[in-house]
């Protein structure tokens, strides 16, 4: 379900540049179609985004849901129907027909040896550990290329020597679709960084208090952290799989060896 939505956005993003730099290029070759191409074109390029969007973040909402229910199940949490609704049976059923595996299919690591709430815990926080650090650098990389977005246009504009009104039409009009695409990227990678982080020091919190014994995650606790991750699910931005391959490796053996320490450390406080 999140392959689904990350398909229509990857098809989103790609024809919203590459359509960006046609109309930029015609618009210069042709100048007689700077109006149609370049203001019509651009402005309703713009406005295919907003549609493209809205019909991507249902699907994620779905696959938000979906998750969702197989985290209730396991963990044995009540379901909340203040976020989301539960996903109906025939859509998942769908979704797991299409199912052929994948590096995520044993989602949470073994925890066998802690008792709940504990365990419940260790996998809430396997959803954090390696989110924030790869939205953070994507986002940083995005900032790098909307500078060298900017440089190439009035690169563009210097060379051709355009006046601001043609520029306007050739450069600035066809070139807000994409920049509405990184800046909304940005920002959202941005704030999952600080929400993820968030999150994660609440759960470092509970699990503190709760080896030293002063206190034991309540079920509302546990509940309240999941409505926490399913929020951030529901709003979660894409990060390239190119990137997370460079990554996963190494930020895999990172979460399975913070899973192995969090295990030990309740045996050792008795929680096992």
């Amino acid at each position: 379900m999140y392959s689904d939505a990350k398909i229509l956005f990857s098809g989103r993003s790609c024809t919203v540049f590459a359509l960006s730099i046609f109309t930029m290029i015609t618009t210069i070759s042709w100048p007689t179609s700077r109006l149609i191409l370049g203001g019509g074109g651009g402005l309703l390029l713009f406005v295919g985004s907003f549609v493209a969007e809205s019909i991507e973040k249902r699907l994620r909402l779905e696959a938000a849901a979906t998750q969702e229910l197989f985290d209730t199940r396991i963990f044995k949490l009540e379901w909340n129907p203040l976020h989301t609704d539960r996903p109906s049976s025939a859509a998942t059923a769908q979704a797991a027909s299409r199912y052929r595996g994948g590096r995520d299919k044993n989602w949470y690591d073994d925890t066998q040896g802690t008792h709940r709430p504990f365990d419940v815990l260790i996998c809430q926080a396997t959803n954090l550990g390696w989110g924030a650090t790869m939205h953070r650098l994507w986002a940083w990389i995005l900032v790098s290329g909307s500078v060298l977005l900017l440089g190439s246009m009035g690169l563009a504009w210097y060379t051709f020597s355009l006046t601001f009104e043609v520029a306007l039409l050739t450069l600035l009009v066809p070139a807000l679709a994409p920049f509405k695409e990184i800046v909304t990227l940005v920002r959202s990678n941005f704030e999952n960084t600080a929400d993820k982080q968030s999150t994660e020091r609440t759960i470092n919190e509970l699990w503190e208090a709760g080896m030293k014994g002063t206190h034991v995650p309540s079920e509302g606790q546990l509940r309240s952290l999941q409505d926490k991750i399913l929020v951030l699910r529901q709003t979660n931005a894409y990060v390239p799989d190119w990137l997370d391959s460079v990554f996963h490796r190494r930020n895999e053996a990172a979460m399975r060896t913070s899973v192995e320490d969090r295990v030990s450390q309740a045996r050792r406080s008795g929680h096992g």
